[in-house]
């Protein structure tokens, strides 16, 4: 016979501390049983294959998204994210920008000037073969239980190709080229 015990709190009758014996656990659905700081849930992406950008406005990153639905409204969301980038040209410049939706996190301050606002800008060097890892991580308070998508998007400054995972030069020479994989991970965190 199962028996239900129903109540609104617990509470030690000597002391601050409510023993579970030994051999006894408390069990639960997902997420039904949660301390402030326990993570709920962890979602990661990866993307092993190469990209290259030319657009002069923000683009998603493909394999670069994650749609994560909290289980309550006082959830934080941690979000952290590392990606390789190589650019082709001496001047070029590209800007990588951390969203979820459509709200842009992490946003340096222009200082009331015409500099673009990024999550990262990424500079090129001489001989355009160098390559490099950005990252990042940002705490985020949604505010929903509602479906929401983090997600890492790119520019170029003038044009010229930015490329996620390979250098800006890429031809195939083992002693200055390579490939490299990136990748993003959202966990809900109990409020």
């Amino acid at each position: 016979m199962v028996s239900i015990l129903k109540t609104d709190k617990i509470q030690a009758s000597h002391g601050s501390t409510i023993e579970i014996p030994s051999g006894h656990k408390l069990s639960g659905a997902a997420g039904s049983i949660v301390a402030p700081g326990q993570v709920i849930q962890t979602l990661v992406a990866t993307k092993t294959d190469t990209f290259a950008n030319t657009a002069q406005s923000f683009t998603d990153i493909p394999n670069m998204t994650i749609t994560i639905t909290p289980s309550s409204t006082s959830s934080k969301i941690l979000f952290n994210w590392n990606l390789a980038y190589g650019i082709n040209g001496d001047i070029a410049h590209g800007y990588v920008m951390a969203v979820r939706d459509s709200t842009n996190l992490l946003v340096a301050d222009d200082d009331g000037g015409n500099r673009t606002e990024a999550t990262h800008v990424c500079n090129a060097y001489s001989g355009s073969g160098t390559h490099h890892v950005v990252n990042g991580v940002f705490l985020d308070s949604p505010s929903t239980t509602s479906a929401t998508v983090y997600k890492l998007q790119l520019k170029s400054s003038n044009g010229q190709a930015i490329y996620i995972n390979r250098s800006g030069r890429d031809t195939n020479d083992a002693a200055y080229d390579g490939r490299s994989t990136s990748s993003m991970c959202v966990q809900e965190i109990a409020g």
